[in-house]
């Protein structure tokens, strides 16, 4: 558990891997591509899909990891060693 201090109020938040494990494996693959710094634009050229597609998935992360924007998302994602500093692996969903 991580305890995080917001104002008067501390919250305990469950740990980096169990945020990540309501994610559909195309939205974990999504979460990595925005920790690598990819645009929506990017992630849907990446995957071939519609930039709106791509932006769904975003939200979609972003809302059941309990994460507020983008930049704790990519945080997220490295305390939860879903990516690394340096290592950039294509995307591997075809569907």
């Amino acid at each position: 558990m991580t305890t995080v201090t917001d104002g008067p109020q501390t919250l305990t938040a469950p740990h980096p891997e169990l945020r990540l494990m309501s994610l559909t494996p195309r939205e974990l693959e999504v979460t990595g591509l925005v920790a690598h710094g990819l645009s929506n634009e990017e992630i849907a050229r990446a995957l071939h899909i519609a930039p709106t597609t791509a932006k769904t998935h975003v939200n979609r992360a972003l809302s059941k990891t309990f994460c507020r924007d983008r930049a704790q998302l990519v945080v997220l994602a490295y305390e939860a060693r879903l990516v690394r500093v340096g290592e950039y692996r294509q995307p591997l969903y075809r569907g």
